[in-house]
């Protein structure tokens, strides 16, 4: 069998027809959970007990990686749109 007999690949894109909660896009959606997980993250750091040293940079990278992740699905929404 030769390479040209085989079938063309075809487009790995995922379906535009998606279908979310609140803006009719699972990846939108998604996104908005994730900004609110990281201001929910974000806010243990606000009151005047809040941890210090290595307790304080873990609660700011999760904040950080919800929102880097709500920043990856928009983009992964606006190119299925």
């Amino acid at each position: 069998m030769y390479i040209q007999d085989s079938p063309p690949l075809g487009s790995f894109a995922p379906p535009t027809a998606h279908g979310g909660l609140l803006t009719g896009h699972w990846e939108f959606d998604l996104a908005l959970l994730s900004l609110l997980l990281a201001v929910f993250a974000y806010s243990f750091l606000v009151p005047e007990d809040a941890p210090r040293g290595a307790g304080r940079v873990v609660i700011q990278g999760v904040a950080l990686f919800f929102f880097v992740g709500a920043l990856v699905l928009a983009v992964v929404g606006f190119r299925n749109l």
